[in-house]
């Protein structure tokens, strides 16, 4: 015995698929806008924190805003905020946006303490012979 079969639209099924290929778009490009602006603060705030390292103790605060400014407008964090502080020899940086935090820490750059270091070393190796 033969089915009989009746003709159809495909368009309630189509209309489906296409809301959810869509979705599905949106959600991407919402995530690559979040991953972008981690990003872009993280670097800058690595990069202010870099200049802080080598700058004097009044530079700190100047190259977090100068950072911050160069940032501009992000997609996904529109109160990204930076700060830069300075606790005996090291350095401290924190960046805020939305849920994103992140921290980082480094020693200030002393260039004549590697100076010397190296001299010692020199001196060392002559008198040893090596």
């Amino acid at each position: 015995m033969r089915e009989k079969t009746l003709k159809g639209s495909l368009t309630v099924e189509a209309a489906w698929i296409m809301a959810m290929v869509l979705l599905s778009i949106a959600v991407m490009l919402q995530q690559a806008c979040r991953i972008h602006d981690e990003t872009k603060a993280a670097m800058g705030l690595h990069e202010a924190l870099e200049k802080g390292r080598h700058g004097s103790a009044k530079e700190l605060e100047a190259s977090a805003s100068g950072v911050q400014e160069h940032l501009g407008r992000l997609m996904f964090f529109p109160d990204c905020d930076l700060a830069i502080k300075e606790k005996g020899k090291r350095i401290y940086g924190e960046g805020r946006g939305g849920k994103w935090k992140r921290e980082i820490e480094a020693e200030r750059f002393r260039p004549e303490t590697f100076l010397r270091k190296i001299t010692l070393i020199e001196g060392l190796v002559k008198e040893d012979g090596n």
